[in-house]
């Protein structure tokens, strides 16, 4: 028997609406999905590492013969300037090799630095200005490495030094909380470390000049927020700029380049690459026993 089925004008316009509503759902929501798996994953840590042995009687002295200079990170490519551009002239002119070691007490720190004019200091300028090095250190091994924050115990560190006197700038501006930790040597011509100790010995055949330091890592630390205490095995997160000027001029920025950065085109600001702001773009720091 064939049942027929007699369909007003009316219920026809109401059953195909509903099923063209349930087809833009069904495409919202693959678009959704769709849309979901094409975002980028969210940033961390990036994959590059340091490696920084344990140190063993070392003499801060220049002399780098008791660091293990193979474990190391470079900065040398125009992909890696993040401001100033126009003013590199290749690896002569301005790029660093850099290494570390700890104890249970220290960070050991040790560069070498290619600069045809190194050592351009002048007093009353803020070391953003002149010729330096920026760390940026984490002292919390259980840190987010997806952050996009500063935490109060990240940590960005300026370092700068006439060849015979050294200063110090910790920049805490960015972070929202800093539990005490204050801003310290933002004018420059201040050593803000206790029992900080560094040298710097020129190298004419390599064509620039050779760091080498200690800090005491309680200078890292408060009543709130806890000292680190480096062990084997454990990472941190931590990156390094390099900042250089032949000429220093007021209100006028160095030519900077940032080892975790990789940029393309002339059009080069710190923002497109912010680790100034954003952890989660650094590279890490793992202690390791040798």
């Amino acid at each position: 028997m064939v049942r027929i089925e007699f369909v007003s004008d009316v219920e026809r316009e109401e059953r195909d609406m509903k099923h063209f509503g349930w087809l833009r759902k069904a495409a919202a929501s693959v678009l959704a999905l769709a849309m979901f798996a094409a975002a980028p994953a969210a940033l961390a840590y990036s994959d590059a590492n340091l490696e920084a042995p344990r140190a063993k009687n070392v003499v801060i002295d220049g002399d780098l013969s008791e660091w293990d200079t193979s474990r190391c990170l470079r900065i040398d490519s125009e992909k890696q300037i993040v401001d100033q551009i126009e003013h590199w002239d290749g690896e002569a002119d301005c790029s660093m090799e850099i290494y570390a070691m700890w104890d249970e007490e220290n960070l050991y720190i040790a560069a070498k630095v290619w600069d045809d004019t190194p050592f351009v200091y002048r007093e009353g300028f803020p070391l953003d200005e002149l010729d330096a090095i920026i760390l940026f250190f984490s002292t919390n091994p259980n840190a987010d490495p997806n952050r996009t924050a500063y935490e109060a115990t990240d940590w960005r560190i300026v370092q700068s030094t006439d060849e015979y006197d050294f200063f110090n700038y910790i920049d805490r501006d960015m972070i929202a909380d800093n539990l005490g930790w204050e801003t310290q040597g933002e004018y420059g011509d201040e050593l803000v470390f206790d029992d900080y100790e560094a040298v710097t010995v020129r190298d004419k055949e390599m064509g620039g000049y050779i760091l080498e330091s200690k800090i005491p890592l309680h200078n890292l630390s408060n009543d709130k927020i806890a000292q680190l205490v480096p062990a084997a095995g454990t990472t941190v997160g931590f990156d390094f700029s390099i900042l250089d000027v032949d000429l220093p001029c007021p209100g006028i920025h160095s030519l900077r380049m940032q080892y975790s950065a990789q940029l393309d085109g002339r059009d080069r600001k710190p923002t497109m690459h912010n680790v100034d702001e954003n952890p989660s773009l650094w590279a890490t720091m793992t202690f390791v026993e040798e």
